[in-house]
C-alpha cells in the first residue's frame, strides 16, 4: 500500500532502453534509484531533491529519515497502513481542520 509516483510514457521506455544506467543503482529502494537515475541522465523536468523536507514515520525506526514531523515537512515516506496514513493526515490537516467540523 502507498501512493506511488507516475512517470510518462517516454522516461519509462527510456529507463527499458538504458538499463546499464540502472544497473548501477540496482541495490537502492526503488524509488530513490528512479529518481536518481533520472537525475544522472538529466532526464524529467519535475524531478527535484527533496531533502530533509521528505520524512518517514515517526514510528520507523529502520532508516535515517525517522523524524518527527515538523513545519518543513512536505512528504511522508513509508505510510504502509491507514494508521500511519491517518497520522500523517492528522498532522497535515492539523487541528483547525478538528475544530471547524465540530
Amino acid at each position: 500500500m502507498g501512493a506511488g509516483y507516475t512517470l510518462s510514457w517516454d522516461l519509462v521506455t527510456w529507463l527499458g532502453d538504458n538499463r546499464d544506467i540502472a544497473a548501477t543503482y540496482m541495490d537502492w529502494p526503488e524509488d530513490q534509484a528512479i529518481g536518481e537515475i533520472l537525475h544522472v541522465a538529466g532526464r524529467g523536468s519535475n524531478n527535484i531533491n527533496l531533502g530533509m523536507q521528505m520524512m518517514d514515520h515517526p514510528s520507523d525506526e529502520l532508516t535515517s529519515w525517522t523524524r518527527e514531523f515538523g513545519e518543513d515537512v512536505i512528504l511522508v515516506h513509508r505510510l504502509k497502513n491507514v494508521h500511519l496514513q491517518g497520522d500523517a493526515i492528522e498532522y497535515f490537516l492539523g487541528d483547525e481542520r478538528v475544530r471547524t467540523e465540530e
